[in-house]
């Protein structure tokens, strides 16, 4: 019984944490291309990896300061 109600609550769980709204999409499409535009104008040029994490960075620090 133990372990049927374990199941139950991790099934409540998962479905309780698909229903909330990721952060990214509190980001718009403006903003989100404006740190694109960013990255690619940083010298010398960003490898992929590094792209990724500086608009990942722009992206948190434009969420940061709209609230």
């Amino acid at each position: 019984m133990k372990r049927n109600l374990a199941i139950i609550v991790g099934l409540v769980a998962m479905a309780a944490m698909l229903n909330v709204t990721p952060g990214s999409a509190a980001v718009s499409q403006k903003v989100r291309k404006a740190c694109e535009r960013q990255a690619a104008l940083v010298l010398p040029a960003l490898r992929a990896g590094e792209k990724e994490a500086y608009i990942a960075n722009c992206l948190a620090n434009a969420t940061a300061t709209r609230r």
